[in-house]
């Protein structure tokens, strides 16, 4: 892969998220330049461990424990006070924070985040799943062109001015439409804003002017949020996110030209999501309930449990038609090791039809049925295995299955958390 370097490199997940994009991107840092976050918000999280200690990220990028110039391009979104909280666990732990953020970032708001919560609460069994953090009203708010941008907070007159026009209307709609009262005043929302901006100063800029310029001078990783069928445009709407996640993305979302990509496709060894939508491989009986045990399947933003179930070849299929890996990366191949026999799915039924691939008519996701092929666990603890050689038979044959199905060459399996946990081929 390191023949590869010369060309912007960007990692992105095959499935719904929690893939371990993270760890991976920790992992590559080292033999890059720059490290850049492109899109979402702190609905997404990372879970890097640094030094034994699990280390949880939602807006800075995972680099940053690589020492490694960071970049937010204008399609990423963020809530100032959890950058704030990332902030001050890097300098507790004396990690050194080179970082710059585009000004035309949007700020997530504290209405956004009461009007997710309420928006979820009112649509009752039809909710999204939303971790309710205010991603979607921010980026509603983006495309409405109604937003605070990261420019504002260096303009304190335009930023009273821009409050005094949105607030009294989000507060209306908040308190009227949604009923839920809104405890804060338009003055201390200023205030709030003039404070992170007086701390956030020094890390704005040109972020997009930076990248355009060493596009081919300098080595350039891009780290994706979410994954592919969350996004809002291709993914399993309307159970998505609020922006787009495929790699095509990169290229407004950063504002650099289009160029030749390495693409490294990250896939989890079986299935998980957060949230609500159809999820034909779930299993809701005790090999679900395994997989979240011994996968630790938490959600690092919400603390959610995921739901868990085999690995989902359509999909993965249909990612790579998207987005075009040049690459795979698999995780967390250790956690299928208490399995005697592992199914995976190739393919859906549907009505009378077998299909090969996501649908394009997402109502008809629902009723897909998996066709499963079983294959043989290997039973064995594999997480100090540092070579493929080394790995039983059975998962040699497992992730070669997952590597033929896809032709696209293999290049990392993770067998554990930590950094050191991958084999490298």
């Amino acid at each position: 892969m390191s023949t590869q370097f010369n060309r912007p490199t960007i990692v992105v997940g095959a499935q719904w998220g929690d893939e371990g994009k993270g760890k991976l991107v920790d992992l590559l840092a080292k033999d890059f330049d720059i490290v850049g976050r492109f899109n979402g918000g702190n609905n997404a999280g990372h879970t890097i461990i640094y030094r034994g200690e699990q280390c949880k990220l939602h807006t800075i990028p995972s680099g940053v424990f690589q020492r490694k110039k960071l970049v937010i391009t204008q399609g990423a979104v963020f809530d100032p006070e959890v950058l704030l909280t990332e902030i001050e666990f890097l300098q507790k732990h004396r990690i050194p924070l080179d970082l710059l953020i585009d000004y035309r970032v949007h700020l997530v708001m504290p209405y956004h985040k009461l009007m997710d919560g309420a928006s979820e609460a009112r649509k009752g069994k039809r909710a999204a799943g939303s971790v309710k953090v205010g991603i979607g009203f921010c980026y509603e708010d983006r495309n409405n062109r109604a937003g605070i941008r990261v420019e504002d907070l260096l303009y304190p007159m335009i930023l009273k001015e821009k409050i005094a026009a949105l607030f009294p209307l989000k507060k209306a709609i908040l308190e009227k439409v949604y009923g839920v009262r809104v405890t804060f005043s338009e003055t201390e929302l200023y205030e709030r804003l003039i404070f992170f901006s007086k701390i956030l100063k020094k890390y704005i800029g040109d972020a997009s002017t930076i990248l355009r310029k060493n596009v081919g001078k300098k080595k350039i990783l891009f780290e994706g949020a979410m994954a592919t069928m969350l996004d809002s445009s291709f993914g399993t709407y309307p159970y998505t996110v609020a922006n787009n996640t495929l790699v095509s993305s990169l290229f407004i979302s950063a504002g650099i030209r289009p160029c030749p990509l390495h693409v490294l496709g990250v896939i989890k060894a079986y299935t998980t999501r957060v949230g609500h939508g159809p999820f034909p491989t779930e299993q809701q009986n005790e090999q679900g309930k395994t997989l979240q045990q011994y996968g630790r399947e938490v959600a690092a933003t919400s603390g959610r449990i995921r739901r868990c179930g085999w690995l989902d070849l359509p999909i993965i299929r249909y990612a790579h038609s998207l987005n075009r890996f040049s690459a795979l990366a698999i995780t967390k191949l250790d956690v299928l090791s208490v399995f005697d026999t592992i199914p995976v799915c190739v393919s859906y039924q549907v009505g009378k039809k077998v299909i090969s691939e996501f649908p394009a008519i997402t109502h008809d996701y629902a009723r897909c049925v998996p066709i499963y092929i079983y294959m043989k666990g290997w039973k064995k603890d594999i997480s100090k295995v540092r070579t493929f050689k080394e790995l039983p038979a059975e998962a040699k044959a497992y992730v070669r299955f997952i590597q033929h199905s896809l032709s696209v060459p293999l290049k990392f399996i993770s067998v554990g958390a930590e950094r050191n946990a991958t084999i490298i081929l």
